[in-house]
């Protein structure tokens, strides 16, 4: 169909920006989706847009798809027309198709697996699809019968998270290093100061002239997806001389992973007097960390029953998106202004050190809670201020700085806390989901039980999910800690999971009498009917004896779940 044509209709457009997608960890044959959409004018379907950033079947070719959801409404085969595009941050076509009309049945999904080339997506044309290291993908729909009534434009974002790095690696003694001496960097986060990867010098049979220089990278973050590693020696006037570079994906099959230098220490120890000054080797390292998806969502979605036939159909979408943001930093700058200058304040909010002049009007567009505290029969409906006592002056802080402007600075982990206790608190839900995702970005061993807690306490079912699965994928160096021994003992029921997931004939008697003893009748009604579904093996053992001899009444209660059971069948 030609494109004059095209443009006179009027059709639905989602336009899915992927940022850092230089870091998207997926291997040929994998694959990378979009946030889900749904065409109401289309019979409510569902739909999303799927890529292989390493290719379908080969790595020189990116694979784009449409695909219906399993889950879309509708009937079972949708006749529709589409297109699909790369963008360049103009919003004029990189690399498009024409539009092509398909039949989708849920599940299935129509696109090239080589739509364009990685060679020019990452590498000869980057600077125009990768501004800012930033993918727009865009999809066109219209019916094949009929028409869509009105223009549509939904705006999507994916972010990957990545924390990148770079240092000086100093091994010193070089010339007379042996096998037996451990040379360990640990690379640290910038946001915690939690490990992240630790990289090991290794020297196999001993060092000598013809070995090469290699190094073990371990993770120690299971969230990690995949590394990318630069490394160069430097001389003595510090000019860098490259000699490694490559990705690493990690998985939870193989957690290590070895990579040797160009240089071998023969050619190093030929030129010491450039490489080596005082028998230090020095290597610059450059390191980029990929921990998967950070950020999911639909940005917004616009409807314009304007004519769209004057405009120009690549570039109108992302123009008009970019005005808009335009007029958003201007409103953000404003409301930041009101907030800084105190100006036409008419509430305080006081704690226990200081007063933040604020608008009742703001806060109560942001906060359910505080729109009730000015709107009902409640003393702050007629007081100058709303006193704060459970939170420090930071965390206020921080929090109006959010509500004012939607952006919130660099945060560690105490902060984070305690900004994740006040926005649940106010039902400021998109600040408590900023706190949870660093939360989730920045957890470790040591601070994995601290957030378990948290996550149970305010019912965030999401990130209590995520902690849960954290600690089953380290459970060797959780179970063994203080903070586990310690919420083992004061908090046993959020442990539940975890006695749940190692629940075996051999622990099922001592699980029980715990989830007894704390009155955690989910636990144990679990435990009974795992005992029920191997009664044989566990009414057998020592530990059931033990269970009848000092605790008869648990015992003969899940016997009589058994009879009942019976009787039942």
């Amino acid at each position: 169909m030609a494109w004059k044509d095209e443009c006179c209709r009027k059709c639905f457009t989602f336009i899915w920006k992927l940022e850092n997608a230089s870091y998207c960890w997926q291997k040929i044959g994998e694959r990378i989706e979009s946030p889900s959409f749904i065409l109401d004018s289309i019979e409510e379907t569902k739909w999303k847009l799927r890529l292989y950033p390493r290719g379908q079947d080969w790595s020189n070719e990116i694979g784009f798809y449409l695909v219906r959801e399993a889950d879309s409404k509708g009937a079972d085969n949708i006749e529709i027309e589409y297109d699909l595009s790369f963008l360049a941050q103009d919003g004029t076509s990189l690399e498009s198709r024409s539009p092509m009309i398909r039949n989708f049945f849920r599940k299935y999904g129509f696109g090239f697996n080589s739509f364009a080339t990685r060679e020019d997506v990452f590498g000869a044309r980057r600077s125009a699809f990768l501004r800012d290291d930033t993918l727009t993908a865009r999809c066109r729909i219209w019916k094949t019968n009929g028409e869509i009534p009105k223009e549509v434009q939904c705006f999507a974002r994916t972010r990957i998270g990545v924390e990148k790095t770079s240092f000086l690696y100093s091994i010193k003694n070089f010339s007379s290093i042996q096998s037996v001496d451990k040379y360990v960097y640990r690379i640290k986060s910038l946001k915690n100061n939690a490990y992240l990867i630790c990289m090991t010098l290794i020297l196999p049979g001993g060092l000598n002239s013809e070995e090469t220089i290699s190094f073990d990278i371990t993770p120690r973050d299971p969230n990690i997806k995949l590394t990318t590693f630069q490394l160069s020696a430097l001389d003595a006037s510090r000019n860098a001389t490259e000699c490694f570079r490559d990705e690493f994906w990690f998985d939870e099959r193989i957690g290590t992973k070895r990579f040797a230098l160009l240089r071998t220490k023969r050619m190093l120890m030929e030129e010491k007097n450039v490489y080596l000054p005082g028998d230090v080797l020095t290597l610059q390292c450059e390191c980029a960390i990929s921990f998967g998806i950070a950020l999911q969502e639909i940005e917004r979605i616009s409807y314009d029953n304007a004519p769209v036939q004057h405009r120009e159909p690549d570039s109108y979408c992302l123009e008009t998106a970019n005005l808009l943001f335009e007029s958003k930093s201007v409103l953000n700058e404003n409301l930041k202004s009101m907030l800084d200058d105190c100006t036409l304040f008419d509430i305080n909010l006081r704690t226990t050190n200081r007063t933040y002049p604020a608008h009742k009007c703001i806060l109560s567009a942001r906060s359910p809670v505080f729109k009730a505290m000015f709107s009902n029969n409640m003393k702050e409906k007629i007081s100058e201020y709303v006193d704060i006592e459970d939170f420090d002056d930071d965390t206020i802080s921080l929090m109006l700085q959010y509500i004012y402007t939607a952006e919130v600075k660099e945060l560690e982990w105490e902060t984070a806390l305690h900004l994740y206790q006040a926005s649940d608190m106010y039902e400021i839900l998109t600040l408590r989901n900023v706190c949870s995702f660093y939360l989730k970005v920045n957890l470790c061993p040591s601070n994995a039980c601290e957030t378990l807690v948290l996550a149970n306490l305010h019912e965030d079912d999401d990130l209590k999910s995520y902690v849960q699965d954290f600690i089953l994928r380290d459970t060797e160096n959780i179970m063994n800690s203080e903070e586990w021994e310690h919420l083992m003992k004061f908090n046993p029921n959020v442990c539940s999971f975890y006695l749940k997931a190692n629940l075996c004939p051999h622990n099922a008697c001592e699980t029980l009498v715990l989830a007894d003893m704390h009155k955690d009748d989910n636990l144990k009604s679990y435990v009974q009917d795992y005992i029920l579904r191997d009664t044989e093996s566990i009414v057998n053992s020592e530990e059931w004896k033990n269970l009848m001899k000092f605790n008869p009444n648990l015992a003969m209660d899940t016997l009589k779940l058994k009879i009942t059971e019976q009787i039942r069948l």
